[in-house]
């Protein structure tokens, strides 16, 4: 009997043990979890704060830069070739300022007229040739360059291949909206438009930008890149993607200054027939930054713009990771 009492003794022993683990562990997870909860609540208010510092670092760069060089921006300016690093508590803050206007701005497609948007045929030409570039059908590039400036105009009455709200607010259409009847704020709005469902997306974000600018097309031809051939042949009547390429590997790293000394450069090329405006500067600039601390990581892009008044304004801004 006093063994059997023992035995008793022992497993309650054990049992309460393992009660005594298990709400340990129980504890500690909870206890982890909202040691974790309050580093990332840390890392967020970090985030945030060094988004906003070195958004407003850059546009006093920009603002700095411009006050002396208005009239060039070229691949060697510090504030396009430079990064922009900190470490603050431990965590490692990188920025990188790129010159955001060599894109092929969807709303250039337009031009504001008596309270209507209306067909900027000098741009279209240019997203017509683009297109062909790169092999689109014409049905459907017909399609798209109607239904993009139905979607943006503020009429009801459809141009031979556009939509208006009768398609967009219809049965056939998910979810049922309203055309925009404004200019688009992102190339994703780009999406809601059925013709360029058919065309690959790399073509269109590798191209396309969306500035709030109701501007011609314009690019600037001292920050082109390898990646901007197809952009930069879409620009000219007579240039295609092999001149495009030859113009690109032979900008100089400090730029051209104006319109003489780029036509010198290349004397065998037609650089006076185009469908917009060859710029030597920018207004148009994105913040890519990231920060790092830990196991955490967050990454944010913000577009800045320099205004007439030598002002610089961001105007769209993305953060991910927190």
């Amino acid at each position: 009997m006093f063994f059997k009492d023992k035995g008793v003794v022992l497993i309650s022993i054990l049992l309460i043990v393992l009660i005594l683990s298990s709400v340990a562990v129980l504890f500690g997870n909870k206890y982890l979890l909202s040691l974790k909860r309050a580093q990332y609540l840390d890392f967020q208010s970090l985030s945030l704060n060094s988004f906003r510092n070195i958004e407003s670092l850059s546009k006093k760069m920009i603002e700095n830069e411009y006050k002396f060089n208005s009239n060039k921006l070229s691949k060697n300016n510090p504030i396009i070739n430079n990064q922009i690093f900190f470490n603050v508590n431990e965590a490692q803050i990188v920025g990188k300022i790129i010159d955001a206007s060599n894109c092929f701005n969807i709303n250039s497609i337009v031009y504001l007229n008596d309270g209507n948007y209306l067909e900027n045929t000098k741009t279209v030409e240019s997203f017509r040739k683009l297109m062909m570039l790169y092999n689109v059908d014409n049905n459907i590039i017909e399609e798209m360059i109607d239904q993009i400036i139905d979607w943006i105009d503020k009429d009801s009455n459809p141009r031979t291949y556009g939509l208006e709200d009768y398609y967009y607010s219809g049965p056939l259409h998910s979810p049922r909206e309203y055309s925009g009847m404004r200019l688009f704020v992102s190339v994703d709005e780009l999406k809601s438009i059925p013709a360029v469902k058919d065309v690959d997306w790399n073509i269109i974000k590798n191209n396309f930008c969306a500035l709030p600018q109701k501007s011609d097309f314009s690019i600037n031809i001292n920050t082109l890149l390898k990646d901007n051939s197809y952009l930069l042949a879409s620009f000219f009547l007579n240039i295609d993607l092999n001149d495009a390429e030859y113009i690109i590997d032979n900008i100089p790293v400090e730029g051209f200054e104006n319109n003489d000394n780029l036509i010198k450069a290349f004397p065998d090329l037609d650089l006076n027939s185009s469908y917009g405006r060859i710029k030597f500067n920018s207004n148009v600039f994105e913040l890519h930054t990231t920060i790092t601390h830990n196991n955490f990581r967050a990454s944010s892009r913000s577009t800045i713009m320099y205004g007439t008044n030598k002002n610089g304004y961001i105007i769209s801004r993305i953060y991910n990771g927190i």
